[in-house]
């Protein structure tokens, strides 16, 4: 599977990706909700009466949660609408780093005005070339989550810790890790993320141990 993308972030959320950014939460043309790990593969035919399946779009996911007649689906349900609740912060997160990025980018140009001479430039010397902001700190957005956001997290954790970090619902212990953290329960964030093995954390789980580390509670963009 190619899961490159535009942009990784840390709740799972992937930008432009050409893969899915799936919880693996259906409706059934009855009107059912289903997991696609529950169904049944069968052999190809020309034709079926079988119902048909479709993907849900992320705004209806706040409606799966109140349909949910499961834990299970519940869990799917919550966290897409998660990821889905966390798309105006990724918009004001990207806003911020624009005009922060534009404003260095602006000052270093006013430091390094090109010096060159015209001898210079017919020889061919280059002119120096801004390569992104030195030895400054990298800000963000404060994170202010809304009611309605901790109280899918905190019952999207309930759930979480109840089934265990295996379950195949919520993503495993990064997600579990990253859902406490941008609640603010660092310790507990702590604890989940130090059962998984350093080789098999990755890029995000570097990110979320930091940011855990430093009692940071945003979702954050990174590269892979």
């Amino acid at each position: 599977m190619n899961f490159t993308a535009f942009e990784y972030w840390t709740d799972g959320w992937r930008h432009g990706s050409l893969m899915p950014n799936d919880v693996g939460l259906r409706r059934c043309n009855c009107g059912r909700l289903v997991l696609l790990n529950e169904l049944v593969e069968i052999k190809a035919v020309e034709s079926s009466d079988l119902p048909r399946i479709e993907h849900i779009p992320e705004e209806a996911f706040v409606n799966c949660v109140d349909e949910a007649d499961s834990e299970e689906i519940e869990a799917a349900a919550r966290l897409g609408y998660w990821r889905y609740l966390n798309h105006s912060y990724r918009q004001k997160y990207r806003e911020y780093r624009e005009v922060e990025e534009a404003a260095a980018k602006a000052a270093w140009e006013a430091a390094n005005a090109d010096a060159r001479t015209l001898w210079d430039k017919l020889r061919g010397r280059k002119s120096l070339s801004y390569s992104g902001p030195q030895n400054s700190p990298f800000t963000y957005p404060v994170y202010e989550p809304s009611d309605i956001q901790y109280r899918n997290m905190e019952r999207l954790s309930q759930i979480l810790l109840a089934q265990g970090t295996g379950s195949p619902y919520g993503g495993g212990p990064l997600t579990l890790a990253e859902l406490l953290r941008e609640q603010g329960r660092f310790d507990e964030a702590q604890r989940i993320i130090s059962t998984i093995d350093k080789k098999d954390e990755g890029v995000t789980g570097d990110v979320i141990s930091r940011l855990i580390e430093e009692r940071q509670q945003a979702p954050m963009r990174y590269r892979m």
